[in-house]
């Protein structure tokens, strides 16, 4: 599994899949160096794109894995790569949010994510917030 920095060649191949904000967000934060890119035997398996909550703490927007390469440990090495560049950038907590009816928020908890809160807009299903100090690493 190689683990990189998306660059601006990566774009298309992500806007086909990552329908939660625009191209053109999706272009900024590839720019910023806020996308992590995983390929496994020279094909795209998935991506981890963070931003910063309150304009501080590393927050992980969206890990999207393509289907072939769900359960096979893309998904935690993604996220154990991002948890070690945030530690080196300075960071000692990251968070992260997923949907109560999601099987991820038992992904993130094993990973040793911790419930720190909720939230529910009207109409959506309850928002779970998780952090993890990264201390632990």
């Amino acid at each position: 599994m190689l683990i990189r920095i998306a660059d601006e060649h990566d774009l298309d191949a992500i806007a086909v899949h990552d329908r939660h904000i625009s191209k053109e967000a999706l272009r900024r934060s590839i720019a910023a160096g806020q996308v992590l890119i995983a390929h496994a035997e020279n094909k795209l398996a998935g991506w981890l794109r963070w931003s910063l909550f309150w304009d501080e703490i590393p927050f992980m927007n969206l890990l999207f894995l393509l289907e072939d390469y769900r359960g096979h440990g893309a998904g935690r090495a993604l996220v154990s790569t991002w948890e070690a560049r945030m530690q080196e950038a300075g960071h000692k907590r990251v968070m992260t949010s997923t949907q109560a009816n999601e099987c991820a928020q038992h992904f993130y908890r094993h990973l040793g994510y911790e419930d720190v809160g909720a939230f529910a807009l009207p109409g959506e299903t309850l928002e779970l917030m998780l952090s993890k100090d990264l201390d632990e690493l």
